[in-house]
């Protein structure tokens, strides 16, 4: 039942679990016609009259129908989550700021005192224990002051998060197209279209902050360190996208930086001109850039702890465990595992075909025992089929060539690989899987349109030659 008072109550949204109000029909609307008015502006100025116009466009109406569909999903058919929990807290401390603005910053930026402890403990009663998570605590923070140009609306918050993510999507689009004219059609699937891209990345969570500061580290990337253009803003927007992201989901950037690096030299290794000299430079990038990756890593395992090997192997024990054993006490069917494993670095390397499996091309449809899951368990089998096909006309070792030939789609595997391992591997449950796998998704898309290419020019060289 929808209560139209002018402002959120928060006791009907602690307590009743209803969320939407009169002002999320007031300024959703106004939100939704000021970002079109901003995403024409845009398109009109930068790409009237080229291919790029209606892919923006497009992506925009389907960004926001995404995100009305992520909001009414969560109200009448999840009714709870971690977006609604993030609501709670920033109603709370909205609250809170009205009667102790000191006591408000104390638990938005010094979460670890004392008397922030004493604050939450004593006003947060709520989903108080997200605002000790790093991570949801930014998601809350950023929510809190997003909230004061929308009247708390819930509709609203989310409209902002699914144009950030898109922003980052757009970026990525850039960047491969750029490359790439000639794909245009497959790169702006791959990057705007993705169903559960689209649908995960509308809402209040931390996927679209993620997914924005992707797309905008590899265009950075891109700009910066490949084609060389305003190197010092470009590092500077790399600097800000790694942050950003290890304060939300440090794994990413764990997956990212080998590829990244590899990408990087690989393409440095395209601008030699001896043949010689890029024979030999080419393993010697490949090493330094595998290198400056764990190099990377090492030094983010130090500053966060948690990600160290033993303890991710113990997260991931206690997680399976614990998702195994509270899936069977509720009758669950969407948890999975991955046989008997072994917490080690031998066992890990066991399951990894397994994990990596899981996350690329299940739920199979025959797992898909909820509506939800049906379209993940189609995204999969679509990745399933193009794989298939793209190993069925150039070959398993002619495939392993066309990897080694392209540093785009060497970077997308690797990345989409690693980071497909660590999702199947820690998840255990395809609904949690279908949200975190997202951020690899366009990625894996765009290395099988690439090589799809790379093999159809082979083709047409092969018949030439004949």
């Amino acid at each position: 039942m929808l209560l139209f008072g002018l402002f959120t109550n928060i006791e009907d949204v602690l307590y009743k679990n209803q969320f939407l109000y009169l002002n999320d029909f007031i300024f959703a609307p106004i939100f939704i016609y000021i970002s079109y008015a901003v995403v024409k502006s845009a398109a009109n100025k930068y790409y009237k009259d080229t291919i790029h116009y209606n892919y923006l466009m497009n992506a925009w109406k389907v960004k926001t129908i995404c995100s009305i569909l992520f909001v009414l999903i969560f109200v009448f058919y999840y009714k709870g989550g971690d977006t609604f929990a993030y609501l709670c807290n920033v109603l709370q401390l909205k609250d809170l700021f009205i009667k102790e603005p000191g006591s408000t910053y104390t638990v938005l930026f010094n979460t670890n005192s004392f008397e922030a402890h004493y604050v939450m403990d004593d006003y947060l009663l709520a989903h108080g224990s997200y605002m000790t998570d790093d991570s949801s605590r930014i998601v809350i923070l950023i929510s809190f002051f997003l909230s004061y140009t929308c009247m708390s609306s819930y509709v609203t918050l989310c409209l902002m998060y699914a144009m950030f993510c898109m922003y980052g999507c757009w970026k990525l689009y850039l960047t491969f197209v750029d490359i790439y004219p000639q794909l245009h059609k497959e790169i702006a699937a791959a990057c705007l279209f993705v169903p559960s891209v689209c649908f995960w990345g509308g809402g209040q969570l931390k996927d679209p902050i993620c997914i924005g500061f992707i797309g905008i580290f590899c265009y950075s990337v891109y700009e910066g360190l490949i084609k060389r253009e305003k190197v010092f803003k470009n590092v500077l927007l790399i600097a800000m996208s790694i942050y950003s992201i290890m304060q939300i989901k440090v794994y990413i950037i764990l997956s990212f930086s080998p590829a990244v690096g590899i990408w990087v030299f690989s393409r440095y290794r395209y601008t030699i001109k001896s043949p010689f000299i890029k024979a030999v430079i080419g393993p010697i990038m490949f090493v330094l850039g595998i290198g400056l990756g764990v190099l990377i890593l090492t030094q983010m395992a130090k500053v966060a702890e948690r990600y160290s090997f033993e303890e991710m192997m113990r997260t991931a024990k206690d997680t399976q465990n614990w998702l195994v054993t509270s899936s069977k006490m509720s009758g669950s069917t969407s948890f999975y595992t991955l046989g008997d494993i072994e917490f080690n670095l031998t066992g890990m390397l066991k399951v990894f075909p397994n994990a990596v499996n899981v996350a690329l091309f299940r739920p199979y449809f025959w797992e898909a025992k909820k509506p939800i899951l049906y379209l993940s368990s189609l995204e999969g089998l679509i990745f399933f089929l193009l794989t298939i096909r793209q190993i069925f006309k150039a070959g398993f070792f002619g495939t392993l060539r066309q990897i080694g030939d392209n540093p785009e789609v060497q970077f997308c595997l690797i990345f989409s690989v690693i980071f497909a391992f660590a999702v199947g591997f820690t998840s255990f449950n395809f609904g949690a899987l279908a949200r975190y796998k997202i951020p690899f998704m366009p990625f894996y898309l765009l290395a099988l349109f690439i090589l799809s290419d790379s093999t159809k020019k082979t083709k047409k060289t092969d018949v030439k030659k004949s």
